[in-house]
């Protein structure tokens, strides 16, 4: 749309492709690997489905470091994880198996 407003649509997990446009709020199970572009103060995910790691992680869109590991990166939100807390857009990086647990699910296959 040119009149600036979000044109939302509620679109299958296997629709997604690299570059989309996401809106992830409280409750929802992230359906791809994202960069954070926006997010409220304090959102949280669940990121114990990937790192085994029981406390809930602060999501911000500050850029990490280039040598943090892509599960630390604050800025990231993967495939199979949760968001408990607040509310962000990201913008989609990885899908299928091509995600981060997608990679890990291959390793061990």
């Amino acid at each position: 749309k040119d009149d600036g407003s979000r044109d939302e649509k509620n679109l299958d997990p296997d629709e997604l492709v690299p570059g989309d446009v996401i809106f992830l709020e409280a409750g929802m199970k992230i359906p791809a690997d994202v960069r954070i572009v926006y997010c409220a103060d304090e959102t949280q995910v669940d990121n114990s489905a990937l790192t085994g790691e029981s406390m809930p992680e602060v999501r911000t869109t500050v850029p990490a470091s280039e040598d943090t590991p892509a599960p630390s990166a604050t800025n990231l939100a993967f495939f199979g994880t949760s968001v408990l807390q607040g509310s962000a857009t990201g913008v989609v990086f990885a899908t299928g198996d091509c995600t981060m647990l997608g990679k890990i699910a291959s390793a061990i296959a």
